[in-house]
């Protein structure tokens, strides 16, 4: 029993860095509805508003319509320079990635592929220095998204993160990155961030296009559209 005991002795103790979330009670009540993805469901135009202010520029008489995204301003010539964009997520996540997969394409002229997170880490997939691998994930701690982000940092790759949690791991880990701002997602099946993830994404496919000017009237019908969908 003495050396269990000592194998199970009670490990030293972990000091944690506390981070306090600023949220209304309102946030977190169902007020009038029967259940939390109901009440999802409806919080999308605020919460698609509360994604794009201050993000989508359109302004002056010109109506000169842009993309500002504070987080990846300092690496967008090097996503521009990349090989091609990874996606990787694991399922809303994923999905939401698939869905705005064609924009991205259109607007970046960067080959972009979609990975489940672990899948990836199982078959140990290609990543290369000259990848941008972006890590989508509602909660930013998602377990497979979190393995494959080091994977990711180890092969050299410049690591994005998409998340909705300021804070959170992968928010941290990443080089740099975009916060959805949806708000607090309690029902199990993703409504509100799913359609927010996919509007930052878009918004992520006209900041990385945003320096060509053969496709400008595209990019500004695109600007046009995100502002018309809350």
């Amino acid at each position: 029993m003495g050396e269990l005991g000592a194998s199970l002795s009670r490990a030293s103790s972990v000091r944690r860095a506390l981070s306090v979330l600023e949220m209304e009670v309102e946030q977190i009540n169902k007020g009038h509805y029967e259940h939390y993805m109901q009440k999802e469901i409806h919080e999308q135009p605020e919460s698609l508003t509360t994604t794009m202010r201050g993000r989508l520029i359109r302004r002056g008489s010109s109506k000169s319509k842009s993309v500002l995204l504070g987080g990846l301003k300092d690496h967008l010539k090097t996503i521009r320079r990349s090989r091609r964009i990874v996606f990787i997520g694991c399922g809303t996540s994923y999905n939401a990635a698939l869905a705005a997969r064609p924009i991205l394409e259109e607007l970046s002229g960067i080959p972009v592929t979609m990975e489940i997170a672990s899948d990836l880490l199982d078959r140990e997939g290609p990543i290369y220095r000259e990848d941008t691998a972006v890590f989508v994930s509602q909660s930013g701690e998602t377990a497979d998204t979190l393995l494959a982000l080091q994977y990711a940092l180890d092969n050299g790759a410049l690591c994005v993160g998409i998340t909705n949690t300021v804070g959170s791991a992968i928010a941290r880990n990443t080089h740099c990155g975009v916060h959805i701002n949806a708000g607090a997602e309690i029902g199990v099946a993703s409504t509100k961030a799913y359609t927010s993830q996919i509007v930052v994404m878009a918004m992520l496919a006209l900041a990385i296009g945003g320096d060509t000017i053969s496709n400008q009237a595209r990019r500004e019908a695109i600007v046009d559209g995100l502002h018309e969908l809350p």
